[in-house]
């Protein structure tokens, strides 16, 4: 009787895999010649990106567009795909986020497989793998930029790939990897650290003489053990720890070979940005945070809902610091709020409208978000509670060195941090998953929607000017 269910279930799913992938490509193959029909001109950066690229394929490699500010990886990526068949136009050019949002619905769906490889792989696990896959894939500001050429995709493909090579516990590979990620984009260091630091958990942990009970592994508890190892191999003796230290750096050398070619990299270069750095001065921009615990609220409130209680609870149990954290959050809006002059000036992005209508225009509109960056900042740490409490500092870590130092508030940048957490947290239930879909679903037909019909012009720009992420 399971013998047959199972054979019921498996060509069931199959047939269900391969009709979501036809119309998965399909709606986006239409949707792709649809925009590129109605924007055939540059749209924003796209005037830096296309130009350069175009140089690279006609073998011009000693031109550069001060305007650029991240590295060639992209223009060199396009070049070795598009140049060997003469394909070099602003169509085919587009086209390389557009086999990249494929290769990211192949990766996230072998990495969240591979998160659930524990559980039992059962009918309701596959479809959820797959569901969650289109989810991520679909995420509005990442899909967005799927039909223009931008560095989003590529570099989510190479990001994402390195945490799949990471999962495999392919050493090598990620740090090569990561090395691919950083010339598309520099922040990727960011999260080759991430890896690196993972890596070095791993191996603490494998050195333990027991093993880390699961009650353990997520609280602060983690940290002791560690520093206990540390103490203890310090107390056999100087050579046996200066013998250990080898060991970890010889299976970090990939890693740190990657890291120590960047700190070159930035020294040679006087700063990690290349090209026009007076619109990317790193500054201290706490507000960042904030603009991001709102971002993961609006795309994952499926997955914020279910803490209310608990978070009420939680409100009345430790008023104190409750109060205290929300006297901290308002001395940061008050004497942190920054706006950086793009948003000011330039009304292509949905962050002109936010701030220049509400935040900019209503100083006490500010203050009245603070509940939702405090419930959502809760629902966080509540759904990443079932990680090792190191990963979870580690993460931590990791946004706010990619979002503070940004002056400018873009959605473009919460990309990367937002799918490490959606991918990071504990499996979903079906209800959620089913509601993100939808979310999503709505969201993605109002941006396009919106982009196909807001249409507007710049005295200095010849061609038609639209709203995007």
């Amino acid at each position: 009787m399971n013998l047959v269910c199972r054979l019921h279930v498996k060509p069931n799913y199959q047939i269900f895999m391969y009709f979501t992938l036809i119309v998965f490509l399909t709606s986006t193959v239409l949707l792709f010649l649809y925009l590129n029909r109605i924007q055939p001109d540059y749209f924003i950066d796209e005037a830096f990106h296309i130009p350069q690229t175009l140089r690279y394929c006609a073998g011009n490699f000693t031109e550069w567009d001060p305007k650029i500010t991240t590295l060639p990886g992209l223009y060199f990526i396009t070049t070795v795909i598009l140049s060997p068949f003469n394909l070099c136009n602003i169509t085919f050019v587009r086209c390389i986020n557009l086999l990249g949002t494929c290769i990211n619905l192949y990766l996230l769906y072998n990495i969240i497989k591979e998160n659930y490889k524990s559980n039992e792989m059962n009918r309701w696990n596959n479809w959820l793998i797959l569901i969650a896959a289109y989810n991520l894939t679909f995420f509005p500001p990442l899909y967005f930029w799927c039909f223009f050429y931008y560095t989003d995709v590529v570099s989510m493909n190479i990001v994402l790939l390195m945490l799949y090579l990471h999962q495999c516990k392919y050493t090598k590979m990620t740090a090569l990897a990561g090395l691919l990620a950083v010339l598309v984009r520099q922040t990727n260091i960011i999260w080759l650290g991430f890896f690196t630091i993972e890596r070095i958990l791993d191996i603490f942990d494998l050195r333990l003489e027991q093993p880390i009970p699961s009650g353990v592994l997520n609280t602060s508890l983690h940290f002791r053990l560690i520093w206990k190892q540390i103490m203890y191999e310090l107390r056999i003796g100087p050579l046996s720890f200066l013998k250990f230290v080898v060991q970890v750096c010889s299976s970090l050398l990939p890693y740190i070979t990657v890291c120590l070619m960047f700190v070159a990299f930035v020294v040679w270069n006087g700063g990690i940005v290349i090209g026009d750095r007076t619109a990317h001065v790193a500054t201290v921009h706490l507000c960042q945070i904030f603009y991001y615990s709102a971002f993961v609220s609006l795309f994952s409130w499926p997955y914020v809902i279910p803490y209310w209680r608990t978070y009420l609870r939680f409100l009345r149990r430790y008023w104190i610091f409750v109060g205290c954290a929300i006297a901290l959050m308002a001395m940061t809006i008050r004497f942190n709020t920054l706006v950086h002059p793009y948003v000011l000036a330039d009304n292509r992005h949905y962050w002109f409208y936010v701030w220049n209508r509400f935040m900019g225009r209503y100083a006490m509109f500010r203050y009245l978000l603070i509940p939702i960056y405090g419930a959502s900042l809760f629902a966080i740490s509540q759904n990443m509670a079932h990680l090792r409490f190191l990963t979870q500092i580690n993460y931590l870590i990791c946004v706010c060195m990619m979002l503070i130092p940004q002056l400018l508030v873009e959605p473009r940048y919460f990309i990367l941090p937002y799918i490490f957490y959606r991918l990071n947290m504990k499996r979903p239930e079906r209800w959620q998953i089913g509601l993100e879909s939808l979310t999503t679903l709505v969201i993605n037909c109002l941006q396009f929607f919106i982009f196909a019909n807001k249409v507007f012009y710049w005295k200095d720009q010849p061609y038609a000017q639209r709203i995007s992420w």
